[in-house]
């Protein structure tokens, strides 16, 4: 709307100032009459109604329509017909009105007032053009844009959907194996997962969660896979987050890398660890994710491993180019490491 308004403007103090050009030349010398000015506003309208006889009609049915064809036609056959009209009107002004002629004026010199004529329509042309093809694509450019974002929302709310089966399937599948040796930690277990699907079936609903809320999910998911693990497993969990700090994050995005540690970081045999990193500032959140590395066989289809293709897909659209993930196995020490760093924090606070 604010475009539009500041358009028409623009628009009435160009044309205004074109319409009294004749006014204000004239009005340099001594001789100005009404018949000097109306002689002197012809072109100016010509101008003016030949700018928006293009504008509103003939580029947007004809030009932008398809029919280029007969859009240059037409016009080749207005520019050539006004600059005429326009010619003769300032003659019969001078004749019919007594208006003095500097000299008598020869055809050579009337030829070039007419290509004079049809140079400035020509000019009004290229601009009406310019004015409204650059409107049109801005349109189209914003129509683009929202198409774009529409699609981004309905891929996101898509993984979300993906998302939650796909945890709360390998979530149930430790409670069940809890049940198998420890019914007081599988209740337990029970009653964290309560808390943790009224974060999935409320908070993650929103494109952008509190950083503090996703916080108190991953708790309530550790604790919960705390319960099944023995002596031999090491959990260390530092969390750097200012009490004040208002960030926003895209749900399940830290859940998952932390998912995929507990999978794939622990052996029923030999000692583990996973250690958990998570540090917010203004300028950035970073979650990093260090644990040792014992991979699931081929055989091992458990969540069907399609947690951190969804990460990545979600950090694309979430924070396209305002992230960086670095992962990776290190085979000197058999462990494996993932980092993500999100630098779109001040986009995205309450």
């Amino acid at each position: 709307m604010q475009i539009r308004k500041t358009t028409i403007l623009i628009n009435v103090l160009i044309w205004v100032t074109i319409l009294l050009s004749p006014i204000l030349v004239l009005g340099l010398d001594q001789s100005l009459s009404w018949p000097r000015v109306l002689r002197g506003m012809g072109m100016p309208i010509v101008l003016m109604v030949f700018y928006y006889l293009n504008y509103w009609w003939l580029i947007p049915r004809y030009f932008m329509g398809g029919k280029r064809r007969f859009f240059a036609l037409f016009n080749i056959v207005m520019v050539v017909t006004l600059s005429i009209i326009v010619h003769l009107w300032f003659r019969w002004f001078s004749n019919m009105m007594g208006l003095s002629e500097e000299e008598e004026r020869g055809l050579p010199m009337q030829l070039f007032h007419v290509l004079y004529y049809m140079f400035c329509l020509g000019v009004t042309i290229t601009i009406a053009m310019s004015i409204r093809m650059s409107i049109q694509w801005a349109k189209s450019e914003k129509e683009r844009e929202e198409a774009l974002k529409a699609l981004r929302e309905a891929e996101l709310e898509n993984l979300r959907f993906q998302i939650n089966p796909h945890f709360m399937l390998n979530t149930m599948n430790n409670i069940y194996a809890l049940t198998a040796f420890d019914q007081q930690k599988a209740q337990t277990a029970i009653m964290e997962l309560s808390k943790m699907m009224r974060h999935i079936l409320y908070d993650n609903k929103e494109p952008y969660i509190s950083l503090r809320n996703d916080l108190e999910f991953i708790d309530n998911y550790i604790n919960l896979m705390k319960l099944r693990l023995s002596s031999d497993v090491e959990i260390v969990k530092n969390i750097d987050v200012p009490p004040n700090n208002q960030a926003m994050v895209a749900p399940l995005i830290f859940i998952s890398l932390i998912e995929n540690a507990f999978k794939h970081g622990i052996s029923p045999t030999n000692k583990s660890f996973i250690h958990i990193n998570i540090k917010a500032t203004e300028e950035q959140i970073v979650c990093e994710i260090v644990n040792s590395n014992y991979p699931k066989a081929d055989s091992d289809q458990s969540g069907h491993g399609i947690g951190l293709h969804q990460v990545q897909r979600r950090l694309d659209l979430s924070y396209p180019g305002k992230y960086k993930w670095e992962k990776g196995i290190d085979e000197t020490t058999n462990t494996y490491h993932s980092k993500i760093t999100l630098y779109d924090t001040q986009l995205h606070y309450h």
